[in-house]
């Protein structure tokens, strides 16, 4: 009956008709624009009746047109003459949209108003879809109720959510409720960067605080062979982490497995790396419950497949609980800034004009476009502004600041801009640009100056947010407006059409506000038409790839075609490894068959016999190989043999290769001397530039927790012909990928051939004496009393300034803890921000 009604609704032109009238009204007082309004319209009355009908409907186009039309109504009208406040509430509860109720405090209280049959009705919904916790109840739309049944239930799941579907919230008192059993529980919660780590590791740390004395461990730095491993622990951790974990304690294993950013296992040698991660912890503890989430993924079935598991329950939500509003805004005339603004609805409905405007400002350029077109429209609101690298993203943001030069900084503002100073350096842009509410995010910023970035976003204190394509990797940071102008991810690549509504997702802060607007600047010329795109995507795990599709290359690689040594070529190299391993333990066969390669096909054969022949090659044990996973197997074993021969000279030529303690005065040579044989071996590059000596001075700068602000001044003084804004974003580049990427991989590699070689030539003392380079390179410290606090959650920043103050440089994890908690937070001398963070561990 109710279906009935809904599509009789929809069928009706004065409906549409409505609708449209009700959206162009809305939009043009969202822009500025004067509006005329009539509350006391009958034709009000319908269009929220008529949302009310179609609330109930099964169709999803019918519930998106419900919530549009309510919530424009209701923001247009307020409730001060009709109860459009309850009237909002009774779509609001037949969507199963509770989240959304507490948008505004009239909603919010509206059920005591509400008429005695719509009360009952209510509350015959909701009692469905309570939650208790701890004595606090919880109301779950129908996504979240079946997420969390099934996560109660043990059952494994792969889901697909837009950001504002509210699965975090689901998580964190999933994983609350397993430990408020106080026996044994291992939970390892996997992210794609290291900049999530952070992220999801202070939202749990704060959500679990409640539990008291009862909270698990939160770790996040993989720990050294001699670290006890907790018994009760969540590991927040990258696919690296995970697996410098799994290669360090025989006995790590777990029995809830979280993959956030699921479809990044199509993503190259890290894809290849995470699906290794998963069939390794799932080896150990077959019967674990996991997690695959991700935004929008197609094919969920291929979880289920590619770790040859038949009880993956596949669903998805599809309904949003904030709407998006997509508008193209079109420059007229660039001279005196005149644009037209036209809405496609929610990106499916056909073109048409909202308004006009002359912003009298120049828009020549695609900044010139972002810049005045998100100042005019964007003002007084939240705004992402999304940019086409970290260059670009500066620019933009000190464009903005002069904009808006004369707002005045307040408290957050200045300690803002003083961390960016301290975290990076003080001529680093963002100091300044704070000052006027405009930020700036991309990948390689410190994490805890991306973090404080963040949290000044959502206290509302930062207003335009320009960031790149680091905020499709998981970043929970939705906004009110975003603002497009052909965009790309990386250098060249145009933003395809999953990323794209990726990232519109965050138009549209759940709690604050019902909408969320997406403006696309020059829409008509962008290269690809993401509207026209599919929003979910069809993904195809990397090592499936490297198989099916770079088959020639891979061929080459296994083969070892010296021709091409010169290349790194991590996606198939670690490809290569994965199932080289795979037949050396006799497991091929079983990955070929999970990504449809048959036994007995012409593509298993050659692979297995091209595999063959490598083995014939490679002495290295597999569990040796394995250990770093994104080097081939001949370029490690030709490191191994170097390494043998320098050994079965004798013990006192062994004894150079051992790389010294970042503290010794010999360090620096030893890593240049380590980094030369790896850049000829693995990475094919000619030493004789000394790129390598280079590196290794970074390299042990970092280690040694040299601040980043003077190891830019050193890059600074070297480079004196380039811009200084240039030489600081370059060296944040510098460290990340040359240091805290490569050379991790390289000393990863050196040290595990390095131990297996002294091993068998039976000089097991010598190889004990190894120090740990690559965690210390990841972490960018060496003394364990500040590794200690870094693993506590306090930022590299705070735990050099610690680690300075401290006497003993050789406190765990618990010493530290109680050494913070034995000194006043204010004698420490730290700047509000830093001071924060060390409240927030002894609290």
């Amino acid at each position: 009956m109710i279906q009935e009604l809904s599509n009789k609704v929809w069928q009706n032109p004065a409906f549409h008709s409505a609708l449209r009238q009700i959206e162009h009204t809305w939009l043009k007082r969202e822009l500025g624009s004067p509006v005329e309004i009539d509350e006391k319209s009958a034709h009000v009355q319908k269009l929220i009746g008529a949302a009310a009908i179609l609330a109930c409907s099964e169709d999803q186009q019918h519930r998106r047109a419900a919530f549009r039309a309510a919530t424009w109504v209701y923001e247009l009208f307020g409730s001060n003459h009709l109860p459009l406040d309850q009237a909002l509430r009774v779509v609001l509860a037949r969507l199963g949209n509770y989240p959304s109720i507490g948008t505004r405090t009239d909603v919010k209280v509206a059920d005591a108003h509400l008429p005695l049959s719509l009360l009952t009705e209510e509350i015959r919904q909701t009692d469905l879809s309570k939650l208790v916790i701890g004595g606090e109840v919880f109301h779950l739309t129908e996504f979240q109720n079946q997420l969390w049944t099934s996560l109660k239930a043990k059952k494994r799941v792969a889901l697909a959510a837009p950001t504002s579907a509210g699965k975090s919230f689901v998580l964190q008192r999933y994983i609350s409720a397993l430990f408020t059993d106080p026996s044994p529980q291992i939970v390892i919660y996997i992210v794609p960067t290291r900049a999530l780590i952070a992220q999801v590791a202070n939202d749990l740390g704060e959500h679990l605080k409640k539990l008291g004395s009862d909270m698990p461990e939160i770790v996040t730095v993989p720990g050294d062979p001699e670290t006890k491993l907790p018994f009760r622990a969540i590991y927040v951790m990258t696919q690296e982490r995970v697996q410098l974990s799994l290669s360090t304690f025989p006995d790590f294993s777990a029995g809830v497995v979280i993959v956030d950013e699921a479809h990044s296992i199509a993503d190259d040698s890290r894809g290849v790396l995470l699906q290794w991660v998963i069939d390794d912890l799932l080896t150990r503890s077959p019967s674990l419950q996991i997690l695959f989430a991700s935004p929008a993924i197609k094919n969920l079935e291929l979880f289920g497949r590619l770790f040859g598991l038949a009880d993956v329950l596949e669903f998805r939500s599809v309904e949003p609980t904030v709407a998006q509003n997509f508008l193209i805004v079109k420059v007229e005339a660039a001279t005196k800034g005149k644009i037209s603004v036209h809405t496609v609805g929610d990106g499916t409905a056909p073109i048409a004009e909202v308004l006009r405007l002359e912003l009298d400002r120049t828009l020549a350029s695609r900044v010139d476009k972002l810049v005045h077109i998100s100042a005019i429209l964007g003002a007084g609101q939240s705004n992402i502004v999304y940019a086409n690298g970290a260059a670009d993203a500066e620019k933009i943001a000190v464009q903005l600041a002069d904009l808006f030069s004369e707002v005045e900084s307040n408290s957050v503002h200045i300690d803002l801009s003083d961390l960016a100073k301290e975290a990076v350096h003080p001529n680093y842009v963002l100091a300044e640009c704070v000052k006027h509410g405009v930020a700036f995010h991309y990948a390689n910023m410190p994490t805890q100056l991306r973090l404080a970035v963040e949290a000044a976003v959502v206290s509302g204190d930062i207003n335009y947010l320009v960031c790149t394509s680091t905020l499709l990797q998981g970043v929970n940071l939705p906004a009110r407006n975003i603002f497009m102008c052909t965009p790309e991810k990386g250098k060249t690549h145009p933003l395809e059409s999953t990323d794209f509504w990726n990232l519109a997702g965050r138009a549209g802060r759940l709690r604050r506000e019902f909408q969320g607007n997406i403006f696309l600047i020059d829409y008509d010329v962008w290269k690809k038409k993401p509207l026209d795109g599919p929003k979910d995507a069809v993904i195809m795990p990397a090592i499936e790839k490297s198989i099916k599709f770079d088959s020639a290359q891979l061929f080459t690689v296994i083969s070892d075609d010296v021709k091409m040594r010169g290349s790194d070529r991590a996606g198939l190299e670690t490809a290569f490894v994965r199932l080289y391993s795979d037949l050396k333990r006799g497991d091929l066969q079983t990955t070929l068959n999970r990504i449809g390669i048959l036994e007995g096909g012409a593509e298993a054969i050659a692979l297995t016999s091209a595999l063959g022949d490598a083995d014939l090659r490679v002495t290295l044990p597999a569990e040796i190989v394995r250990r770093t996973p994104n080097i081939s197997a001949h370029k490690q074993q030709r490191m191994f043999e170097y390494l043998r021969a320098k050994i079965e000279l004798g013990e006192d030529a062994a004894k150079t290769l051992i790389p010294r303690h970042p503290r010794e005065s010999e360090a620096y040579d030893s890593y240049a001397a380590i980094l030369a044989i790896c850049y000829d071996i693995v990475l094919g590059l000619d030493t004789s530039k000394n790129l390598h000596r280079f590196h290794a001075l970074i390299a042990l700068r970092w280690m040694r927790g040299m601040p980043l602000p003077q190891i830019i001044d050193g890059q600074i003084a070297r480079e004196t012909k380039k811009i200084v804004q240039t030489v600081i974003r370059d060296s944040l580049t510098l460290v990340e990928t040359a240091i805290r990427f490569q050379a991790v991989r390289l000393f990863g590699c050196y040290n595990a051939l390095l131990v297996y070689a002294l091993d068998s030539a039976g000089l097991v003392s010598l190889a004990s004496s190894i120090p740990s380079l690559p965690l210390y390179l990841e972490v960018g410290a060496s003394d364990r009393t500040m590794i200690s606090f870094i693993s506590l959650g306090l930022s590299r920043v705070t735990a050099m300034k610690l680690n300075d103050l401290s006497a003993r440089k050789d406190l765990d994890a618990q010493a530290a803890l109680q050494w913070l908690r034995s000194r006043p937070p204010n004698s420490l001398g730290l700047s509000p921000l830093l001071l924060s963070e060390v409240s927030s561990i002894i609290a």
